[in-house]
């Protein structure tokens, strides 16, 4: 279901994938207390019908946490020794004594730029390279502080050594691919509101966006807006995707393939827009482009995105699909939304 039928209480009990409920017993309890308090269903319903999604909600509450209110604070701080139904009900409490707390950030987006995606989006990018692609212009849509333009400075499943850019993902289909990356000669972003990695309110802002139950998400944030800078530069175009994206991709010199990435992004679109995206972006793979995205299926249907080969092996995954350019969408696995774990099987 999209974000314009669900209704509030709905939402908040659908806001994490059945793996992730697992996974996050603190964040499952407050979503179902959120889903049950009024307050936090108004603030949900008053939301812009693109943001209208609890992501938003708990990183205002998380948000407030990190700068110091004297009740969230603390259960955030102690959030691995808390009992989980605890918590909740602190949380909740905390927001229908104050629901300024929340309705003061509502006019952000959540942007989580998870990192993690770009270890499948390397996987793509080296299959892409076993096709024949050497050189690429990476463009990714959504791309908040940019972090997911550095697929090359990330390693992938080489071993647990503290590397905190190192990410190790579960294979779920076949072995993970060693193919070379594709030398990336452009890096450009596109997004609503990006984030600046030098402005401490985007930065405090981006960690609360992050799930507080997944320290190692934090420290690697942390780790990688420290290296960015030593990083080749990227640009970055604020605006409507649907607005700049010719203009994006008709600036990328010849020579290299402009290559579109987005996740979890089109999702945000109205069905209408999704329409035209995937209109716009086929005339653009029809030509020079490769159009690559990991989205979850029923939020996405006006991409109309390609019958899978195979069902995704854990409930919630992202369909990871790719129009290679002169050819068809189609679906080349699945992923877990924020890249723990990859089932990829491009097409003969």
């Amino acid at each position: 279901m999209s974000n314009e039928v669900l209704g509030a209480d709905v939402f908040y009990r659908h806001a994490l994938s059945p793996e992730d409920r697992e996974r996050l017993p603190r964040y499952r309890h407050l979503l179902d207390a959120l889903a049950l308090s009024p307050v936090a269903t108004q603030l949900l319903d008053a939301t812009p019908p693109e943001q209208r999604n609890p992501m938003l909600i708990l990183a205002a509450l998380h948000f407030n946490a990190l700068n110091g209110e004297a009740t969230l604070a603390p259960l955030y701080e102690a959030i691995g020794e808390v009992d989980p139904e605890d918590f909740a009900q602190g949380v909740v409490g905390a927001l229908e004594r104050d629901p300024t707390l929340v309705s003061g950030h509502l006019h952000r987006r959540t942007q989580t730029n998870e990192p993690g995606r770009s270890a499948i989006l390397g996987q793509v990018l080296r299959a892409l390279a076993d096709r024949g692609t050497s050189d690429v212009h990476l463009i990714d849509v959504g791309t908040s502080m940019g972090l997911n333009l550095y697929p090359d400075f990330y390693r992938t499943n080489s071993g647990d050594d503290g590397d905190l850019l190192n990410f190790e993902v579960l294979e779920l289909a076949e072995p993970l691919v060693d193919t070379p990356l594709p030398a990336i000669h452009q890096r450009v972003g596109i997004d609503l509101n990006p984030l600046d990695p030098q402005t401490s309110d985007d930065v405090q802002w981006l960690k609360a966006c992050l799930w507080p139950e997944e320290p190692l998400r934090r420290r690697r944030l942390e780790a990688m807006l420290e290296a960015m800078f030593s990083w080749p530069p990227a640009s970055r175009r604020r605006g409507s995707a649907l607005d700049v994206i010719d203009d994006v991709i008709d600036s990328c010199p010849s020579g290299a393939t402009p290559v579109v990435f987005h996740s979890w992004v089109a999702a945000y679109f109205s069905r209408a827009d999704q329409v035209t995206w995937r209109e716009t972006m086929i005339r653009h793979t029809r030509s020079r482009a490769i159009w690559v995205y990991f989205e979850y299926p029923p939020a996405v249907k006006g991409l109309n995105p390609p019958a899978a080969t195979a069902a995704s092996p854990r409930p919630g995954g992202s369909q990871i699909v790719v129009t290679e350019c002169g050819r068809e969408q189609a679906s080349w696995g699945w992923t877990h939304p924020h890249g723990r774990w990859i089932a990829l099987s491009p097409p003969g």
